[in-house]
């Protein structure tokens, strides 16, 4: 073995062995008690031993190739520039696969938000009342259609805001488990909301929120829930739909 291939190795062992101690630095500087305060324990442990280690091993490879290619270089100066090109090399890597861990979470969500469309009608609330009156209800009465079968549920709350844009739950409904129903593709039903009154005054926001399950019973995949209120801001946020709510009816006799 030729001597300046020695002596590269050595340095390279040298290297090599400096990590031992940078993994204890690691645990004393990054460990669970470098989180602070008692409302959440952070733990980066790994983080500046891994990345020595990412860069060592960029650097053996840089400075092997470059003392094959360029043997009659100074192995002081290959190292220093194999140093700096590590470096440059492990950054724009975390930086090229930030970007590219990015755009595959964008294209992920795109193509989820896609496959979501086709549910945003599934459920259609064709309209709703109070009963027996808006002044004195006891219960909301909606009138849906679902054009998908499952397990239907929902709940209601109206709320009172005040000019300063404070809000104030008036009422809301009280449906348990027992109340939910299996439900067929097209069907067209009234759901009743029995009202609890936790304020008093009168309720300027009503928000209608309609559920279909998949499964007999707990959450599943492809379950779908829609909200029906006054001013809804956007149509889907990835769980949930957003209709806007009509004005109600007058209650059938």
């Amino acid at each position: 073995m030729k001597t300046i291939w020695r002596k590269h190795l050595i340095i390279c062992l040298g290297l090599g062995l400096l990590a031992v101690p940078i993994y204890f630095l690691d645990h004393a500087l990054l460990g669970s008690q470098a989180g602070g305060g008692n409302w959440i324990t952070l733990d980066f442990r790994g983080l500046i031993f891994w990345t020595y280690v990412t860069l060592l091993a960029i650097h053996v490879t840089v400075s092997s190739i470059a003392l094959l290619s360029f043997p009659k270089a100074g192995l002081l100066c290959i190292h220093v520039a194999s140093i700096l090109l590590s470096v440059i090399l492990f950054v724009t890597g975390v930086t090229a696969y930030g970007k590219l861990r990015r755009l595959a979470i964008s294209n992920e969500h795109r193509a989820f938000m896609e496959s979501r469309k086709p549910l945003m009608n599934v459920i259609e609330l064709k309209e709703w009342s109070y009963f027996p009156d808006e002044n004195h209800p006891t219960e909301i009465r909606a009138r849906v259609i679902v054009h998908q079968s499952g397990r239907f549920a929902g709940n209601v709350t109206g709320e009172h805001t005040d000019p300063s844009d404070d809000f104030t739950t008036v009422f809301q409904s009280t449906n348990g488990p027992e109340s939910q129903r299996q439900v067929r593709s097209g069907e067209a039903f009234t759901y009743a909301f029995p009202l609890e009154f936790l304020n008093v005054g009168h309720a300027d926001g009503v928000r209608i929120t309609l559920y279909l399950f998949k499964a007999l019973s707990g959450p599943a995949p492809g379950d779908i829930s829609e909200v029906f209120m006054k001013s809804p801001q956007q149509d889907d946020d990835g769980e949930y739909f957003y209709g806007v709510l009509p004005p109600p009816s007058q209650p059938a006799e």
